[in-house]
């Protein structure tokens, strides 16, 4: 890679995820962006370790990967308001990110890469768990494929009325309608672009039509373990994912004990088919 750092590059299943090892991103020149860029398209999620950054300079790196996004969730931190502070301790009566999804799939325009760092990890667990969508598409049956490709889902903001009791019960959120399949705009790859936290309903289809396709979807994605990858996360560890593709899962298996980091995220393409 044309980085400013030597890398070395470690699949870590052959559907999805590739730990970089040897690499600063805030040292990065444009080709190793650019390259990096590429790279998570076609992996879905890339991992680096000992990733020593100021929030200042973690949001400036996200800005050389595209248009911030600010989330609809409140308590960002002063000056920072396209930060998503991702805490959980002994005090805490849920975690952001428990349940498989897309990151603010409900947005006209969702977001398109995420990049999380921890800076403090649990004594055990607090894995995060990513799933390709280009393997839960391809593993489809032809006729299932063929179903689901013109369709169109709700994807509804409303989760965050139970999630976020700070942001106000008054708040609107985020409601649009996104193909069932999509097409990644680096790749040309089709993605099956449904998931469990955001996606409602399936539009023309029935209620029950729409619950009971929405909830086989839902299971393929959640059993399809060779689709699947895992991560450790270590104290400044970064995760970057590609939403258009990837969906993950925080796995709140260390409860009582602390995880905190910080995530910043780009805003995407309107989803097309």
């Amino acid at each position: 890679m044309s980085t400013a750092v030597a890398t070395d590059r470690f699949d870590l299943t052959k559907p999805i995820g590739t730990e970089l090892r040897g690499v600063k991103l805030n040292q990065l020149d444009e080709a190793g962006i650019t390259e990096i860029k590429e790279l998570v398209a076609e992996r879905g999620v890339l991992f680096f370790r000992e990733q020593d950054m100021t929030l200042a300079e973690q949001v400036a790196l996200g800005r050389r990967l595209g248009e911030l996004h600010v989330h609809p969730a409140a308590g960002a931190p002063e000056g920072f308001p396209e930060v998503l502070v991702v805490h959980t301790d002994a005090k805490s009566k849920r975690t952001a990110g428990e349940g498989w999804h897309s990151d603010v799939s409900c947005d006209e325009r969702p977001p398109a890469l995420s990049m999380l760092r921890v800076e403090t990890t649990p004594s055990v667990g607090g894995d995060t768990l990513f799933a390709s969508m280009y393997e839960a598409y391809e593993s489809l049956s032809e006729p299932i494929r063929q179903f689901l490709t013109p369709l169109k889902a709700v994807h509804s903001g409303d989760l965050y009325r139970n999630l976020y009791e700070a942001a106000g019960a008054e708040k609107k959120f985020p409601e649009s309608e996104h193909p069932v399949v999509r097409t990644h705009p680096v790749t040309g790859r089709k993605v099956l672009y449904v998931n469990s936290g955001f996606t409602r309903r399936i539009v023309g289809l029935g209620s029950r039509e729409s619950r009971a396709i929405l909830d086989m979807l839902f299971d393929h994605i959640a059993y399809s373990v060779k689709g699947q990858v895992r991560f450790r996360w270590e104290p400044n560890s970064v995760a970057l994912w590609d939403n258009r593709c990837v969906q993950h899962h925080a796995s709140w298996d260390y409860f009582p004990d602390t995880r905190h980091g910080y995530r910043v995220t780009t805003v995407g393409e309107r989803p097309y088919q």
